[in-house]
């Protein structure tokens, strides 16, 4: 993982610790959100396939993109 990576990554978690301190409901509403969303039985049912074929498309991109960077480098 690249150094700025992490920053964004402890960046996401600074403020997503801050939100817990001083704004909880705007990280429920978040939370049910995300559950209604993403974590939804129905949904995850029907487009299973469309959701596991973007994934794995996804996932080749993310492989050959570090391939060619490790090549490069």
């Amino acid at each position: 993982m690249n150094p700025e990576l992490k920053v964004v990554v402890g960046l996401f978690f600074l403020l997503l610790g801050l939100g817990y301190l001083y704004r909880p409901g705007l990280i429920q509403r978040m939370n049910e959100f995300i559950r209604e969303q993403l974590f939804n039985d129905a949904r995850i049912s029907l487009e299973r396939r469309k959701w596991g074929i973007f994934f794995l498309l996804l996932s080749l991109l993310f492989i050959y993109m570090g391939w060619q960077g490790m090549r490069a480098g």
